[in-house]
């Protein structure tokens, strides 16, 4: 979905009000390098419609894992940093920590990723995006990211890719509970707790963070700081009836109350010059995100069928005071509906193994304004079969096909293939994916919201797309060296372009996406890991232009060095970012044009020494060589910044991953 002003010029679709302004000040920030680990003994759960953990391993599609333990090495603080050098991730965030933060895939839009927490789709029903200012990264166990088209598993959204979020829970864990706290520049302080433990009978995990700081000035004027509160919540639980009978409950909680700059014409201004931000102490922008799940799962045979009933929730609250005009805008996605797997292992051949996966869903999906009378809505009603082979313990195959009825666009068929083989004794693993995508209308773009301004158009048909990659990972010496490379190709048709004074509507013009993406790890002696990453994108629109904030080259490198027998750990990380387009407007009309921002490369350090085995001391420096630049035209950078805390653990097991 991209948004297109009066002039006719096209400009993507940021903006969640009626604001013009809004629309242009969405800001990237890299604050931590953070490389995904190789693949070996990583298990994900998004790789399949049961939500049962598979190792990456086997997926043929592109497949990137963040775990808790490089967040915690790399004291990543939230999950749009930890995403930020995931190959062919592109995250924008508008002003100070608190703005709003997208990410698009493979140069795609921001509303064309599927994004999950603990399996709930959290993106918002009005424009199809999820905001990840408010998300932090403590207690997180995993951040999953399976790029390529995934609308054949995932439905309406999955069509560049699919963001799984996986908070902590107390499976099979000794009890334990954690407490830090730590403070640093622009008087920036947080604090969190977290109790979690389990056994065969149940578990369950709490936690608590919050997060303040008096912020940077993200304006070339003035010197007022923007800043930001933000706030997690998080609780899951699960109790075992009997071994073949359980059921499990999940919440997350997200708050973020952030202050909003101004966009215009600066000090001094005239016609001609461009609009920048500038200071505007009196407009804040308050966020909630509440998702929550609830699943009761029966194992039968041996755990060899498996089905699950489940039921979710997810909420999005936007609420922007303003001293012109207050908005609200609370949308509401409610799901259930039933998934259940058959495994059929034979002992041929080096061993085969079946699984056949049958899903059904309902979803209703609504919102309210205060710019509009009543709530407007519409349901999808979905099934989809998924069968995954592996052959030998070298070849790995899966197929899915889903079709989706909407009340509103009406059928829609999509599906994906993908396979890998490892070839045994040469350290090879050939991985290729190909499927189909597909995005519907957003309500905001079937309803529109005020006459006259933001007009809907109930005749619009979906976006689709269909994309394939091909790659190849090879180890080498014992696999102390991994290296993947991946070529990926991507079409959208449809394209729906919006306008802030007429309906939207489909375009005509094809837009393509290409690119090479490249991860490699080097471990050149015991406690010394050496790894990057670097991408290759060609994107661009219908009317062949370039995408904006996507830079055409972009890359990252990571060093981390733990000694001390493991007590003491210390990481440097490097992100680069090429050279990339931007918008730049008018102060006075707001007529269009597009920019060049300048490269740029940031560095920061962090480190942690453990003072017994239940207290660490850590601390970091963000920006250590003070880089200024601007990600989005007319907005300044954070300078650098230095942090320090504190970590204690009661119970648990005697080691760092306790920590974790």
């Amino acid at each position: 979905m991209k948004f297109q002003i009066k002039s006719g010029l096209r400009r993507p679709a940021y903006a969640q009000g009626a604001a013009i302004a809004a629309a242009a000040c969405f800001a990237v920030t890299p604050l931590s390098a953070q490389q995904p680990v190789p693949l070996e003994g990583i298990v994900i759960e998004a790789g399949s419609a049961t939500l049962e953990p598979v190792e990456a391993k086997t997926l043929g599609s592109a497949v990137s894992v963040v775990t808790a333990k490089e967040l915690e090495e790399r004291q990543v603080r939230s999950v749009a940093d930890a995403l930020r050098t995931v190959p062919g991730v592109a995250v924008n965030r508008s002003g100070s920590v608190g703005g709003l933060t997208q990410i698009r895939i493979r140069g795609s839009e921001n509303n064309h990723a599927k994004v999950l927490i603990d399996g709930v789709e959290v993106s918002s029903t009005t424009n199809g995006e999820f905001d990840f200012s408010g998300l932090l990264a403590e207690e997180i166990e995993r951040v999953e990211v399976i790029r390529g088209p995934q609308s054949g598993i995932w439905g309406s959204n999955a069509l560049a890719g699919v963001v799984n979020i996986v908070t902590k829970s107390g499976k099979d864990q000794p009890l334990t509970a954690t407490a830090s706290a730590e403070g640093g520049s622009f008087a920036s302080r947080q604090l969190a707790a977290s109790v979690r433990g389990g056994n065969q009978y149940g578990h369950g995990a709490v936690s608590i963070v919050d997060s303040r700081t008096n912020g940077f000035n993200i304006s070339p004027f003035g010197d007022e700081a923007d800043g930001a509160e933000r706030r997690n919540i998080r609780a899951r639980a699960g109790i075992n009836v009997a071994p073949w009978l359980s059921f499990e409950g999940v919440i997350n909680k997200q708050d973020n109350t952030a202050d909003i700059d101004g966009f215009g014409a600066a000090p001094g201004a005239r016609p001609g010059d461009f609009a920048v931000a500038f200071d505007q102490a009196d407009s804040v922008s308050i966020t909630d995100v509440l998702s929550t799940r609830g699943t009761a799962k029966l194992s039968l045979l041996d755990d060899k069928w498996v089905t699950k009933a489940f039921a979710n929730f997810a909420r999005n609250g936007v609420e922007t005071i303003d001293p012109f005009f207050n908005s609200t805008n609370d949308s509401e996605r409610k799901k259930h509906g039933v998934v259940s797997s058959l495994t059929v292992e034979q002992n041929v051949l080096g061993g085969l193994k079946h699984t056949f996966v049958g899903l059904y869903e309902n979803e209703k999906q609504s919102f309210e304004t205060n710019a509009a009378v009543g709530e407007f809505e519409r349901t999808i009603k979905s099934v989809a079969g998924e069968y995954r082979g592996a052959f030998g313990r070298q070849v790995f195959v899966r197929g899915a096909v889903r079709g989706d009825d909407s009340d509103a666009f009406g059928q829609f068929t999509t599906y994906s293939v993908s396979g890998a083989w490892q070839i045994p004794g040469i350290g090879t693993r050939l991985h290729s994916s190909y499927g189909t995508g597909v995005v519907f209308p957003t309500l905001y773009e079937q309803f529109g919201v005020i006459p006259g301004f933001f007009i809907g158009n109930p005749d619009l048909d979906p976006e689709e797309s269909r994309g394939y990659d091909v790659g190849i990972e090879q180890a080498f010496w014992g696999r102390r060296i991994v290296a993947d490379v991946t070529y990926f190709n991507q079409n959208l048709e449809n394209e729906i372009v919006s306008s802030f004074f007429g309906p939207p509507a489909n375009l005509g013009e094809e837009s393509k996406r290409e690119g090479i993406e490249v991860t490699g790890r080097v471990t050149p002696i015991d406690g010394l890991t050496i790894s990057g990453s670097y991408t290759y994108l060609d994107a661009s629109g219908g009317d062949g232009l370039a995408e904006v904030r996507r830079p055409e080259h972009a890359g990252s490198a990571n060093v981390s060095y733990a000694f001390l027998d493991g007590r003491a750990l210390i990481n440097l990380g490097v992100v680069y970012n090429g050279k990339m387009d931007d918008f730049a407007f008018d102060a006075f009309t707001f007529a269009q044009s597009q920019v060049t921002l300048k490269e740029y490369t940031t560095v920061n350090l962090a480190a942690h020494y453990d003072v017994t085995d239940n207290v660490r001391l850590f601390g970091r420096v963000e920006n250590l060589l003070n880089e200024d630049y601007q990600e989005v035209f007319g907005f300044e950078s954070a300078p650098v910044a230095a942090y320090g805390g504190v970590k204690f653990k009661l119970g648990g097991e005697r080691s760092a991953a306790a920590y974790e």
